[in-house]
């Protein structure tokens, strides 16, 4: 299970979720900031903006690219007990 959150949200049913990390440059004895892109595929039922905090895990391959799955949105900015979804 990986908690990040909401890079994009423009494709349909799938998010980019970006996950950052510190990296230690022994050189230079120092951390620098990377980071990598996750495609995940959301439940309709899921509403999610720039900015949400997601906590998804690995799934069986959607499609060529897509292997995580949304489990959890929690609202930008909240306490982090607020889920967010509609009912239909």
């Amino acid at each position: 299970m990986l908690a990040s959150t909401c890079h994009t949200a423009k494709m349909n049913r799938t998010i980019i979720v970006q996950c950052s990390y510190l990296h230690y440059v022994k050189k230079y004895q120092r951390y620098e900031k990377r980071h990598f892109s996750i495609p995940a595929h959301i439940s309709s039922c899921f509403r999610v903006k720039i900015g949400y905090h997601v906590t998804f895990e690995q799934y069986r391959p959607l499609s060529k690219t897509m292997r995580f799955n949304v489990l959890k949105v929690i609202l930008a900015g909240s306490g982090g007990g607020e889920i967010f979804f509609i009912e239909i």
